[in-house]
């Protein structure tokens, strides 16, 4: 654990992998963690087939990117809402799993109701909206509590390698998913206004929420005592969380720079639907390819996080964001979907190893009292910077910006903020 300056990571050798072992799957050896990896992956299934195809409903819809930057706004102020109580009730709780297990649930029963609206033909953008809010609400309260459990789970030896692969999971499914959504839209004539055939998406969705909380079930997790921070009422202990995260420099300094990277890295996200259709004169199947290839690089990022040891991850971490500010800039110039396809692996790549890599540093550097609360910060980053991308949908939506001039902008920004590190903040580059 951090020193009293959170100088040094936690130092626990427990289920550290032995010298020259093959290190890439190396959490996967324990049965109890391929339970939960197996959720993951129904989890983050899921959430990139929606992803995908409510992007692509909106923007059918409505036809604006300002829309598309709505439902990121309104899912960023569900997160804000939320997030900072969301990792007091994962400090506080004895079985992190069971408020996961309910949060899945509550997922598999919106995307069922938005099924049932597409298919009486009564969805409507306000509904979308809706959904959003109560899906970005799960979201937030179980995202604390299953970040910690991976580190109860696995222990604090194989913790860097077991987060690396659950962004492998993810970053699986974004590679398979999107492109097999796009042509499941598109083989059943989804396209120009007629979004019928995103019902079977939605209960794909469904059906995989679902899985995602029955399969936790069997992941054996032992009851928790509250630890030694839990004092008094619940904003008390959020107070102490933040004042724990200002306070202890790795802390601050991650928190703060993750803050930018997500906000300047994010903006593809929302942007894509609306640009593959005007800027790359895409219908819904290519979208789907281009975020299925995307995935390509996030995968292969998120491995060779997974391989690496526990050495210099400050430094990787700021090569993540310049090569992601490179991988956006080039895909903002681009008009042409061929050259397109080979630059969004490189978004892929650096924004696999800016997830992969934060994420590390923050679960090793922070006290286990605090790990449910630390969590919910990074959420609540998240949260405000998605809600934050709304003025750039409105600036791609302007006849002088446009949407390649406002991704390329951040792209911008984001190299500036990594190269100035880079050259700048030793500590920070001095982080493992």
């Amino acid at each position: 654990m951090p020193n009293s300056n959170g100088a040094s990571p936690a130092s626990d050798s427990a289920g550290a992998p032995a010298e020259g072992r093959v290190r890439t799957f190396e959490a996967l050896r324990d049965r109890n963690y391929r339970h939960f990896f197996g959720t993951l992956l129904a989890n983050f299934t899921a959430v990139n087939m929606q992803i995908f195809v409510r992007g692509w409903i909106v923007y059918e819809l409505t036809g604006s990117y300002e829309s598309l930057g709505v439902m990121f706004l309104v899912n960023g102020l569900a997160g804000f809402a939320l997030a900072p109580f969301a990792g007091v009730i994962a400090d506080r709780v004895r079985q992190r799993k069971r408020l996961v297990i309910v949060c899945q649930y509550v997922a598999a029963a919106v995307a069922f109701g938005v099924a049932s609206l597409i298919w009486m033909g009564q969805l409507r953008f306000e509904h979308l909206i809706a959904a959003a809010v109560v899906q970005g609400a799960a979201r937030t309260i179980k995202m604390p509590s299953r970040q910690a459990l991976t580190a109860e789970v696995v222990g604090m030896g194989r913790l860097m390698n077991a987060i690396a692969l659950n962004t492998s999971a993810m970053n699986f499914a974004r590679l398979v998913m999107p492109g097999i959504a796009g042509f499941m839209v598109a083989a059943f004539g989804g396209g120009d206004g007629e979004i019928g055939p995103a019902a079977y998406v939605y209960i794909a969705m469904a059906v995989l929420y679902f899985y995602a909380g029955v399969g936790l079930i069997f992941v054996h997790v032992p009851d928790r005592e509250p630890g030694s921070s839990r004092r008094g009422t619940a904003l008390s202990e959020l107070i102490d969380g933040f004042r724990y995260v200002w306070t202890t420099s790795p802390m601050r300094m991650l928190a703060v720079v993750n803050f930018f990277m997500v906000f300047f890295g994010f903006t593809y996200v929302m942007l894509l639907p609306g640009f593959a259709k005007q800027v790359l004169d895409a219908g819904p199947a290519q979208l789907g390819l281009l975020t299925t290839v995307s995935g390509i690089g996030s995968l292969t990022g998120s491995l060779l996080v997974a391989s690496m040891r526990s050495q210099r991850r400050g430094l990787l971490l700021l090569c993540s964001g310049l090569v992601l500010s490179v991988g956006l800039m080039g895909f903002a110039a681009s008009t042409a979907i061929a050259v397109s396809f080979a630059l969004i692996i490189v978004v892929g790549l650096g924004q696999a190893g800016r997830m992969s890599l934060s994420n590390v540093l923050m679960q090793a550097y922070v006290d286990d009292d605090y790990r449910g609360r630390v969590s919910s910060i990074y959420n609540l980053e998240m949260s405000l910077a998605n809600a934050a991308l709304y003025p750039i949908g409105r600036l791609a939506d302007h006849p002088a910006v446009g949407p390649q001039l406002a991704l390329g902008g951040a792209g911008a920004l984001l190299g500036a903020l990594s190269l100035g590190l880079l050259l700048f903040a030793h500590s920070y580059r001095r982080l493992d």
